[in-house]
Formats: C-alpha cells, sequence, structure tokens
C-alpha cells in the first residue's frame, strides 16, 4: 500500500481486474509476443519535479533484472533480454521467449517507477499521488498530497498516515473510536459486530487470497508424493470455512487459481476430508503413521494458529500427529517461512494479476518464493510454453493441465480462499469491491475521499 502510494507503475488493475493505462499510455507486442513497444505517458513529474521519461522506466525495469538482483519480481523480469529506447518516451522490451502477459507485470508494487539512477529507499521519490514525510519501520508513515499529481480526479485527502496495530483487536479498537479510517485484513470473527454496530462500512471482495499448507519437498517423507497426499485428504475444509472465516470466503482444493478466474479448472475433483484415504496414502509411502511440526503465525493472517490446531485435530484421524508451533510475527516472514530447514509452514497469497504469475512466483522449480520448495520438469516445461502461446483455446488446456499436477503432486495444501475484507468508518467514500487486494487492490489513498 505504501508503495501505490508513493509511486506510479507503467499499468494499474482497475476495480473490475481489467488492465488499464498508468504511466504506459498503450502497448503492443509483435507477432510471437517476444517484443513489446511501451508509448510513456508525458507531463507526468516526479515528487523532486523531474520529469519522467524512458530513461527513467528503463532504469526501473532493468532493477530486477541480472544475477545480482534478490527482487521478488525478478522471476517475471528473468525473460526480459533487452530494454530499449526508441525515443524519449517509448521503449522496446525483446523477451528471450514469449509472454502474452507481459504487461500485466508491470502492475505489481514491485514494479515502481523510479528516477534514474535513484536508490535512496528512505527517502522514496515517485510520481505518485502522495509525497512520503516520514517513515518509521514498524511503527508509521506519513504522506502529503502530491500538488503536480497528474491523474484527474484521484489523490483527494490531504494527508494519509498508516499506522501499524498488529493486535486484531486493537485494530477492531481504532476502528470503533475513530483513531483511524480504513482497516484490512479484517479478522472475519469481527464482521458481523461491525456491521451491526453502525460504526464501520465493511467491503467483502471475493478475490484470489489463499491460506497455505507448505509442506517441504526437499525434506524426507514430505519428498514421497504420497505422504503429501495424505496431509490434503487429512485435512477438514469445511470446518475451517465455518469456524475460522465464518463464511467468508470458499472452500480450496490444493491448486492456487481462484473459482473466479476464467481460467479455473472446473473439471478438477474436490479432494475430500477423508482419514482412510490419509491413511491408504501413508501406507504407500511405507508409514504406519506420520508426526510433523507446522509452524503459523498471525504475521499470516488473523486466527492462523487457530486453523492450524483444526488441522492438527482433523489429521489426528488419520494417524498424522501435528504440533503447531507459533511463531511471533516479527521475524516470521525472515526467519522461518522459506527456511529450508522447517517441516511445513504457513502461509498467505493474495493472488495474482494473472495464473502466469501465480504460478512463476509460487511453484515454478526456481520461483523466488517456492515455500514447499517443489520442483517438476513437465510443470515447468509447460508454464513456459503456456506463458508464450496466444490462442486462448490452447492456453486454457495448458493452465488447467498445470493446476492438475499442482493438485495431485505439489506440497501445498490449501484448505480455503478467503475474502478481502476492509472497514472503513463513515464519513469514507468512493468505495468498492475489489478483488485484487484489499484496500481496494492497496490503492485505496488516492480512489476514496471524506464526506465534509
Amino acid at each position: 500500500m505504501a508503495a501505490y502510494t508513493t509511486f506510479n507503475h507503467l499499468v494499474e488493475i482497475a476495480p473490475d481486474k481489467t488492465l488499464a493505462p498508468e504511466l504506459a499510455e498503450s502497448w503492443e507486442a509483435a507477432p510471437g509476443a517476444k517484443e513489446w513497444v511501451f508509448n510513456l505517458r508525458k507531463g507526468v513529474e516526479f515528487h523532486d519535479g523531474r520529469s519522467m521519461t524512458a530513461d527513467d522506466v528503463i532504469y526501473s525495469i532493468n532493477r530486477h533484472r541480472g544475477e545480482a538482483s534478490q527482487s521478488g519480481a525478478k522471476a517475471l523480469m528473468a525473460a526480459v533480454e533487452e530494454v530499449e529506447k526508441l525515443d524519449s518516451h517509448q521503449i522496446r522490451i525483446r523477451l528471450a521467449s514469449g509472454n502474452a502477459d507481459l504487461p500485466w507485470n508491470f502492475s505489481g508494487d514491485h514494479m515502481a517507477i523510479v528516477p534514474d539512477g535513484f536508490d535512496d529507499w528512505m527517502n522514496p521519490v515517485g510520481t505518485g499521488g502522495y509525497v512520503q514525510t516520514s517513515f518509521e519501520p514498524g511503527v508509521r508513515a506519513t504522506w502529503e498530497r502530491n500538488p503536480n499529481y497528474w491523474k484527474e480526479g484521484r489523490a483527494h485527502v490531504g494527508e494519509v498516515e498508516f499506522l501499524v496495530l498488529n493486535d486484531p483487536q486493537a485494530r477492531i479498537a481504532a476502528l470503533q473510536s475513530g483513531q483511524i479510517d480504513a482497516l484490512g485484513l479484517v479478522d472475519p470473527v469481527a464482521v458481523e459486530m461491525l456491521k451491526g454496530s453502525g460504526a464501520a462500512q465493511v467491503v467483502n471482495s471475493a478475490g484470489g487470497q489463499f491460506w497455505s499448507y507448505a509442506a517441504n519437498c526437499k525434506l524426507a517423507p514430505f519428498d514421497n508424493v504420497n505422504v503429501r497426499r495424505a496431509l490434503k485428504h487429512g485435512i477438514d475444509r469445511q470446518k475451517i470455512l465455518d469456524i475460522v472465516l465464518r463464511g467468508n470466503g470458499r472452500i480450496g482444493n490444493d491448486q492456487p487459481v481462484a473459482a473466479t478466474d476464467p481460467l479455473y479448472n472446473t473439471e478438477l475433483a474436490q479432494t475430500p476430508y477423508d482419514p482412510e484415504k490419509a491413511r491408504h496414502y501413508l501406507k504407500e509411502a511405507g508409514l504406519d503413521g506420520l508426526s510433523l511440526q507446522l509452524d503459523t503465525s498471525d504475521a499470516t493472517y488473523a486466527g492462523s494458529a487457530n486453523v492450524g490446531q483444526l488441522f492438527r485435530q482433523a489429521a489426528q484421524e488419520a494417524g498424522i500427529g501435528i504440533e503447531v508451533m507459533r511463531q511471533p510475527a516479527d521475524g516470521y516472514w525472515d526467519q522461518i517461512w522459506l527456511n529450508p530447514s522447517r517441516q511445513m509452514t504457513s502461509g498467505v497469497w493474495m493472488g495474482r494479476p494473472t495464473v502466469d504469475m501465480l504460478m512463476s512466483t509460487i511453484f515454478a522449480g526456481d520461483a523466488p518464493w517456492n515455500e514447499a520448495f517443489w520442483s517438476d520438469p513437465r510443470f515447468d516445461s509447460i508454464l513456459v510454453e503456456a506463458r508464450a502461446e496466444l490462442d486462448a483455446a490452447k492456453r486454457k488446456d495448458m493452465y488447467w493441465e498445470l493446476q492438475s499436477i499442482i493438485h495431485a503432486d505439489a506440497g501445498h495444501v490449501i484448505p480455503v480462499f478467503a475474502d478481502f475484507i476492509d472497514a472503513y468508518s463513515p464519513r469514507v467514500r468512493g468505495l468498492m469491491p475489489t478483488p485484487s487486494w484489499y484496500l481496494m487492490g492497496a490503492r485505496f489513498t488516492e480512489r476514496v475521499w471524506l464526506a465534509a
């Protein structure tokens, strides 16, 4: 949200989840989708008064490329072979392989456009609707409206302040008391209370957010696909949806594409909660039972430990013993998640604009956030092929097969898709459901206004 408040990107995802121009006014692909031309918007100023040109965009893209890059968007930019300046406001991008979804890759918060040579991230300079005025890590950050913002009808309020309130009850109290005007990551338990109180507006958006349990496929016995299948049959998804989400979501099926996505595989059979089936798969793996440690944390989502306990209770019936390790929020992402020594970790994914971005980020063998440490050569091959395929029917068939592979073989247990739930004070106007992320796709600061 800080990125979208401070910066603009080449494109933006509209509230209806279509792709809209932002700093790029238009774009066009050559046949085969290996070469793209982007026409950049003129008359846009950075916060320091400099005019945005092709040099700034090229620099911003190249930050994510190369062996030394540690960017979360590195995998999305891996196919870029060259970014070429055609004139002051036009660039050409050449790819090693075709990518029909390339413009979508520039919508993510990593892909912010900054001035050529910029590297002072404690004092960010962007073209966005607000200029950052302070930043206290883990505490708060503040912005003032950009007086020269190029977008008409956006960035209405004079000042923006983000507060970090890690305790779910403290967040709800802050909203009810009027201390804050907007709240993301609302605990589903609080939804009915907030709706009935009259002190808040609650907005549900059914999108691609899913909760995950990632079994480490590099550690025995999780390197055995039968053990992974046992775990998938050892979880009671309906109970999690009813008790924890209070119905604010949908059942998951161990693959990451939401039912609202046009590429969702409608023919995948739902994996049921079946303790006997889970025991069968354990026997196929040569095991009479299984014991594991599951790391959870409120850093992922409110109630993560409670969901872990429901998983533990259901898995007991299948001969699977789960020790739920509740880890502190501070340091979870840095020290526990993606730690190759951990057996199983909990996570939360907000979805991605395209299926390719989702799979390239989490499931490809070289994905930067491959939390299950899973790799399948056939999966990787089809993923690359699907990325370049321009025939819609063929592409759909490929993504259906990729979902099937993940569903059957990958290290992920995905019990539910959770709605994005936001709450706002009664004076906030301009609200609408936005399925791409919390708080109107993380762009609420430039889209809402306040009643007089």
